[in-house]
């Protein structure tokens, strides 16, 4: 679902003095955007409502907060917290903060963390059975902060945010 979100931030037009990671630049320019005519047209129907959410937000000048949701936290709900908060940024929508939660919490998977290593962000791990992870996606914004949490840690918002389902099992 978050896809359909990235596309239409990425086929606009962002401020020239925002840069990417190099090498999440390229990842970005070789195997993300060239994917986008592959949306089936369904798809962007219901991801137009995350794009509305974020521009009734933007229009009443307060945050736009993501909450992406799946049932470990682990993987998907990362990922789509990683690129969006990627795609808003490098668009200048500074408005938009992104979070990601679960019906209950376990860890980052491994694979999620070298998945997102691979694509170009940078990673810094912390110790434990639960580590936090700080993601980076460019030298000139603070990292993510990524960890394993229920969707209603009191990191995350607790109101007026837009949950966005990233499986269809939480």
């Amino acid at each position: 679902m978050i896809t359909l979100f990235l596309t239409t931030i990425m086929l606009t037009t962002g401020p020239a003095d925002r840069h990417l990671h190099p090498e999440l630049q390229r990842y970005v320019q070789d195997r993300v955007l060239p994917g986008i005519a592959e949306i089936p047209a369904e798809r962007r129907e219901q991801l137009d409502l995350i794009v509305a959410f974020v521009k009734e937000r933007k229009a009443a000048g307060v945050t736009a907060d993501l909450t992406f949701i799946c049932t470990h936290n682990s993987r998907r709900s990362h990922l789509s917290q990683l690129w969006a908060a990627t795609a808003a940024w490098a668009h200048g929508l500074d408005h938009v903060r992104t979070f990601s939660g679960g019906t209950e919490a376990t860890a980052f998977n491994p694979r999620a963390v070298s998945a997102v290593e691979r694509a170009g962000y940078q990673v810094v791990r912390s110790e434990g059975s639960n580590p936090v992870y700080a993601v980076s996606f460019t030298a000139d914004h603070d990292p993510e902060r990524c960890w394993s949490k229920v969707y209603d840690d009191p990191a995350n918002p607790q109101k007026g945010f837009c949950a966005v389902m990233t499986c269809s099992e939480a």
